[in-house]
Order: C-alpha cells, then sequence, then structure tokens
C-alpha cells in the first residue's frame, strides 16, 4: 500500500512538473509577447533608450531602428515557417501529456481520477488567472504612450 501511494504521488508530481515545464518552454519560445513580463527580469537584452545614450542616436536613428524592430515583429509573427513549427509542436506536446495521463490513470481508482481531474482544472483555471493579470499588466495605461519602444526590448 506504501508502495504504490509512493508511486501515485510521484506519477501526480511528474504530471504537473511536465506540465509547468511545457507550459515555461512555451511560453517563452513559442508564443512570442507572452513571455515579454518574464523577459525584462534579470538579464535581458538593452533598450532603445541605453543605445541612444551608449551610441548617441539621433532623433531620425532612433526612429528607424524602431521602425526595424517594428517590422522583424512582422517578420516573426507573419512567417509561416515558425507558424508550421509551433502547430507540430503544440500537437507533439498534446500527444505526449495524453500518453501521460493515460498511463498515469491507468494507476488511479475513479475516485483518485476524479480528484486528479478536480486539481488539474483548478490548475488550468489558476494559469488563465495568471495569463489574464499578465495581459492586463502589459496593456498600456491612459497617458501612456502606446508605441513605448516595446521592438526595443527584443
Amino acid at each position: 500500500m506504501n508502495k504504490s501511494r509512493l508511486w501515485i504521488i510521484l506519477s501526480l508530481i511528474l504530471l504537473f512538473a511536465a506540465g509547468m515545464v511545457a507550459g515555461i518552454f512555451a511560453d517563452k519560445w513559442f508564443l512570442g509577447k507572452k513571455g515579454d513580463v518574464r523577459r525584462n527580469s534579470g538579464n535581458r537584452p538593452p533598450t532603445l533608450e541605453f543605445w541612444t545614450k551608449e551610441l548617441g542616436l539621433t532623433v531620425e536613428q532612433q526612429t528607424k531602428i524602431r521602425e526595424i524592430f517594428k517590422q522583424n515583429e512582422l517578420r516573426l509573427q507573419n512567417d509561416e515557417r515558425l507558424k508550421s513549427l509551433r502547430t507540430d509542436l503544440d500537437k507533439r506536446y498534446g500527444e505526449i501529456r495524453a500518453q501521460l495521463k493515460a498511463e498515469i490513470d491507468a494507476v488511479l481508482t475513479p475516485v483518485q481520477k476524479q480528484k486528479l481531474e478536480a486539481m488539474i482544472q483548478k490548475h488550468d483555471e489558476e494559469r488563465r488567472q495568471d495569463n489574464e493579470r499578465r495581459q492586463r499588466s502589459r496593456e498600456p495605461r491612459s497617458g501612456e504612450a502606446s508605441n513605448n519602444n516595446k521592438g526595443a526590448n527584443r
């Protein structure tokens, strides 16, 4: 009995760890702007303001560089090969998660499966709420410039 409990606990930990790793990886590398909040902490690329100060950029140069960043952002957003890779990756993650869940479900009792589903739904709801909070915190406040040099941090 104790050994089966240990396996169940380890399996649940593995399931949540795999979901977190997949979420972090997808958020940081494949969902684009959603990772901006995390990227702003720690080591981050220099901003256009830093470039202006260090390189002595003129207003005209700043405008041109800002436009270059915008064009690059559009290239990244509209690149069909990247879209295809994201789709393939999402599909493969889904397959792996489904396989993991099926293997864990085979070990659990029906009552445990129900509890696990409730835990997963609660976790998904918390992640959705966190994403909404992050999205709201990135929206420009009234009176702020909408441009905000977003492309300079990439």
